[in-house]
């Protein structure tokens, strides 16, 4: 089982840059996103492009939002995810380090 968590204000602030709204919409969406993944050892790459895509049209022009497309455009080639690899890489991207 996963831990669904929200992410760190102080992480998002540095994702999102000062726009509150943004790094509550962002939040929202990551815990959403996790909230499905939840029990679950692996997912589609369906599930994972679903969650991607309500993350990316939140996030502003920049290279957290490149990060993501990135990820997307691996999706294409995958048919599978590990629920851990999918928390553990949205922690990175939200951490900006992805």
């Amino acid at each position: 089982m996963t831990e669904a968590t929200e992410a760190d204000p102080v992480t998002s602030d540095l994702v999102m840059g000062d726009d509150p709204e943004t790094s509550e919409r962002t939040d929202a969406a990551v815990a959403a996103f996790r909230r499905q993944l939840e029990g679950q050892v692996s997912v589609p790459a369906s599930v994972v492009q679903d969650g991607l895509l309500d993350l990316w049209g939140i996030l502003p022009e920049g290279d957290t939002r490149t990060v993501v497309e990135r990820w997307l455009t691996e999706t294409l080639g995958r048919n599978l995810y590990s629920v851990t690899d999918v928390d553990s890489r949205l922690d990175a991207v939200l951490s900006g380090q992805g």
